[in-house]
Parts: C-alpha cells; structure tokens; sequence
C-alpha cells in the first residue's frame, strides 16, 4: 500500500514538472523551421548531431520545431547538399566561405537568421523559445 503511495505521489510530481517545463519553456512557433548544415569531416559537426541533436530530440519542444539535417557530399556551391541545395543557395549563395555546423533559421519560409557553431543552436533555441513566451503572453492578455 505504501508503494502505491509513493508511486501515485510521483506520477503527480512527474505530471506537475513536465507541465511547468511547458510553461516556463513552451514549445516554439509552427512557423519557425531550421535546416543544419554539416560536413561529414567536422568534428563540431559530428559533436553537434551525437550531443546536442540527441539531447534536443529528447525534449517535448523538439517536436514541434520544423529540423532539416542537410550533410555535405561534394562542394556546397556544385550541388553538394543534394535535395537541401536550394536551401543551401537561398541561404549561403554569394559567400566564398561558410562556418560549420550552420543553422539557417526560417521564419514562415523566408531566412530570418544564420547562425554558426554550436552557440548557433543555442541561439536559435533561445529566440525560437522567447518568441513562443510573448506569442503565448500575447494570447493570455487578449
């Protein structure tokens, strides 16, 4: 009997954190979507997608942001993001150069942001995040 007390009273605490969790950080808008580039030979790269994408796949808000991984196979600028190249071009067309990992950020199908390295993903998940509090603040107070 004890056990189901302590089993019941944890369901509660576990159910109370995950709704608070959604409270404090509400999954981002439907109209944001990123697309990752990487490389096969980037260290930060390989780091990013064995570290950081697993630990973001395993929150409740990655769900609702759009993720495109697009990896190199032959030079950026001849095609070598295959069906990301479009993206790709939009994105990073008239530079000679372009730091890895690469996080384009789009708000509803127009690139809003590039960002770099693995402060980039922070970032992105940082102003993905503040833009879901004030569209949900917004709601509240109308």
């Amino acid at each position: 009997m004890q056990n189901f007390f302590v089993m019941l009273a944890f369901g509660v605490i576990s159910i109370g954190v995950a709704l608070g969790f959604h409270t404090v950080n509400p999954p981002p808008p439907a109209d944001y979507e990123v697309v990752y580039f990487g490389s096969p030979n980037c260290g930060t790269c390989r780091y990013w997608k064995a570290n950081t994408l697993r630990d973001w796949k395993k929150d409740p808000a990655s769900s609702s942001l759009k993720l495109k991984l697009a990896t190199l196979n032959g030079s950026p600028w001849r095609g070598g993001y295959g069906k990301h190249d479009a993206e790709f071009q939009e994105a990073f067309g008239g530079r000679n150069f372009i730091g890895y990992p690469s996080f384009v950020l789009y708000k509803r199908g127009e690139v809003e942001r590039i960002y770099t390295g693995l402060n980039g993903w922070e970032r992105i998940e940082k102003r993905v995040r503040s833009e879901a509090k004030r569209l949900k603040n917004r709601t509240q107070s109308s």
